[in-house]
């Protein structure tokens, strides 16, 4: 099993140190594999596409533009 070491802000270290009962090993490891997943699913999808990066641009490119159209910016 590969380990990994990770940082977090004082304010949540603090909270995780006044709950030692918890297993925050097994939190992260169960969200690290949700998220995991999620990446292999798009990947298998990605790879059957047959839209090209510039097919992409110019659908992001329209669909921002009927977005600014339905919601202006005042």
């Amino acid at each position: 099993m590969s380990k990994l070491t990770f940082q977090v802000p004082d304010d949540v270290g603090h909270t995780l140190d006044r709950h030692p009962e918890i297993p925050w090993d097994s939190i992260v490891s169960e969200a690290l594999w949700q998220y995991a997943k999620k990446l292999e699913l798009l990947d298998r999808l990605a790879s059957e596409s047959k839209l090209t990066a510039n097919d992409v641009q110019d659908l992001d490119r329209i669909i921002k533009q009927d977005l600014t159209k339905k919601y202006p910016i005042s």
